[in-house]
């Protein structure tokens, strides 16, 4: 009875433990004011990675606030940490779409109310780095997620960063 004590307090520290739990992307994200004149960078709303599943992540979105037709640059950078050799054909997906409300977990279908969006398809190597800076901004009142992912990564789950934009009218 002592050893398979023993051996579940093992298991259950393994599976708590960094080590076990670590992650295969790092990817900052950024929603970044622009001066409309100057075109300088001003206030600034950032998001870590996160993981589907659950849908929607565990973590909730940060939240910008930006008027309609607002400069703004959306800019991220994706980090393979996985240190166990190349994961071929992974794609990092990012976009910009219209969605019902703030810090919904489904997310919305590409199409219709999508604002910006691209794909990057490569071979990662460990600590291999991809990332964009796009400049834009929205014309339509709403609220928006930017999020950038990874689809392939053969691994049980997938790994993103996003943020909800909440668009206002322009003064």
């Amino acid at each position: 009875m002592k050893t398979l004590s023993c051996l579940l307090a093992c298991l259950a520290l393994t599976a708590w433990s960094p080590a076990a739990r670590a992650e295969h992307a790092r990817i900052d994200l950024r929603v970044i004011h622009l001066d409309p004149e100057t075109g300088t960078e001003g206030e600034a709303v950032s998001a870590q990675v996160d993981v589907d599943p659950p849908e929607g992540g565990r973590n909730k979105r940060p939240l910008a606030r930006v008027k309609a037709g607002e400069p703004l640059a959306l800019q991220f950078f994706l980090t393979n940490t996985y240190p166990h050799g190349v994961k071929k054909d992974v794609a990092v997906r990012y976009f910009l779409v219209r969605e019902d409300k703030a810090g919904q977990k489904k997310v919305p279908a590409l199409g219709k109310g999508t604002v910006i969006e691209g794909q990057f398809k490569l071979n990662f190597k460990p600590q291999c780095r991809v990332g964009s800076r796009v400049a834009c901004h929205i014309d339509e009142p709403g609220v928006y997620l930017l999020r950038v992912e990874t689809v392939n990564t053969d691994s049980d789950h997938e790994h993103f960063s996003a943020i909800d934009v909440q668009v206002d009218k322009a003064r």
